[in-house]
């Protein structure tokens, strides 16, 4: 027989994400994430895929009792699969008031570039 309060239960979450291609020619992931700390992430590329790991963890204060919770608390994975195009060298990853952005640079072959035309 087991004690349920010892059990441990694991929650795994989605968060809300949009993937954007930009003019620049980078690809835009946004990640919304209120409740996870910088320490709570691990951002990483691993055989062309981008995972994204992270927890949110309780904000209630010790003894406390929830009157009302909507943000669940638990693990998340969210990995995305990347193809040739983008350089897994050049990425940036900003955590700024719940939101993750991450930039991934296109290679400069598959760059949108403009062609100046000359008069003959």
């Amino acid at each position: 027989m087991s004690d349920k309060s010892s059990s441990v239960k694991t929650r795994f979450l989605r968060p809300r994400d949009a993937v954007n291609r930009t003019p620049e020619g980078q690809v835009r992931v946004v990640l919304e994430m209120p409740g996870v700390s910088k320490d709570g992430l691990e951002v990483k590329i691993e055989n062309n895929e981008l995972r994204v790991l992270g927890r949110r963890e309780s904000d209630k204060a010790a003894g406390a009792k929830h009157i009302l919770r909507e943000r669940s608390q638990g693990d998340f994975l969210m990995t995305y699969t990347l193809d040739e195009t983008v350089d897994t060298s050049k990425v940036n990853a900003v955590l700024e008031k719940g939101i993750l952005t991450l930039t991934l640079e296109l290679k400069e072959a598959v760059k949108p570039r403009t062609i100046q035309v000359r008069a003959g």
